[in-house]
């Protein structure tokens, strides 16, 4: 039975979607999920069964999965529906809200004489929508969403889109909350990740690392100083791979240990720790944590995306924009009273 029908602008379409109450048999999970591809793509096997997709979405983050399912248990319910797509035999296919399903189903046979959990609150789309309109949806639930997305599986799929789907950087930018440049950087870290970083560390845990090559991505300096000294991003691979790196922020730092040669040299023989070590006795200014903190804070104001700030703007994150004008005046203030004294 429908509930409510309403008329919304999908990838600029306008479409009818309908609030419906469905019985979760009728319902049957995405394999395409973009949240579960880097699973799929690492099976040996081609057909991909609902029992793969559900070992695949409750093992991929457990911790997140309980809490979801324990929430959705104490409310006896979502609040917000899920998007599926309606099959010409009568079923639905899931575009958002897998997991919600997944745990509906579990939940249903935990609570057998429970009618609460036999059907499931759905926005409905139309029959046969376009391919765009499902990756607008897809993209709108997982980039422009509240629940947490895996990094590489967010990189994934903008790479997909970009590459496949022809979608541009530009394009992209318009319909998530990342600007081009950080679109740029998923891209480009997840190529270096699969072509060269992948094919040779091979464990299935090293898509663990993606977030070491989203920081050498977005160091531009780091990169530049790499290409000076004839280091390339084979050597930044080696790095991460032979445990060189301790931490994905540590990445932040490597700039200063390859820019002086003794620590370089140590860095590549020995690691980050033993080089940081000898960098401190020719400039212990650097590994200061006092600078290294007001460093982080400048790359990480810097790299603030453009959602974050209209959200500072408008009011919606009024205590980030009150410790972002407390910052601006301790900084004011120093200046003014160490550095200014003639002003």
């Amino acid at each position: 039975m429908t509930l409510t029908s309403i008329n919304v602008n999908i990838s600029g379409v306008p479409t009818e979607v309908k609030l419906e109450e469905i019985e979760i048999n009728k319902i049957f999970l995405d394999q395409d999920n973009p949240r579960i591809g880097f699973y799929r793509d690492a099976q040996p096997f081609s057909d991909f069964t609902q029992e793969h997709i559900t070992h695949a979405l409750s093992n991929k983050n457990p911790d997140a999965y309980s809490k979801l399912k324990e929430n959705i248990e104490i409310n006896e319910g979502i609040v917000n529906p899920i998007w599926v797509e309606p099959k010409q035999d009568g079923t639905y296919l899931v575009l958002e809200g897998n997991t919600r399903l997944l745990i509906y189903r579990e939940l249903n046979e935990k609570y057998i004489t429970k009618n609460v959990y036999k059907k499931i609150l759905c926005r409905v789309l139309p029959q046969k929508i376009s391919d765009d309109q499902r990756n607008f949806i897809k993209l709108e639930a997982h980039l422009r969403g509240t629940t947490p997305w895996d990094a590489y599986e967010k990189a994934r799929y903008l790479f997909y889109l970009w590459n496949k789907e022809g979608y541009s950087k530009d394009q992209l930018a318009t319909r998530t909350k990342l600007t081009k440049d950080e679109i740029t950087q998923f891209i480009d870290a997840f190529k270096d990740m699969e072509q060269q970083y992948l094919p040779k560390y091979t464990d299935p845990s090293e898509v663990l690392k993606f977030s070491f090559f989203m920081e050498y991505e977005k160091n531009k300096k780091l990169k530049r100083e790499m290409e000076i000294n004839a280091l390339t991003l084979s050597d930044f691979c080696d790095w991460v791979g032979e445990r060189k790196i301790p931490k994905a922020q540590d990445v932040r730092e490597l700039r200063h240990l390859i820019e002086n040669e003794e620590s370089r040299k140590v860095f590549i023989k020995e690691g980050f720790e033993y080089a940081q070590e000898i960098l401190g006795t020719i400039k212990p200014e650097i590994i200061s944590p006092l600078y290294q903190n007001i460093e982080k804070i400048i790359e990480d104001l810097k790299s603030l995306s453009n959602y974050e700030i209209v959200q500072m703007q408008d009011g919606d994150q009024p205590m980030k924009k009150q410790m972002i004008l407390d910052l601006q005046k301790e900084v004011n203030d120093f200046v003014s009273r160490y550095f200014n004294k003639d002003v």
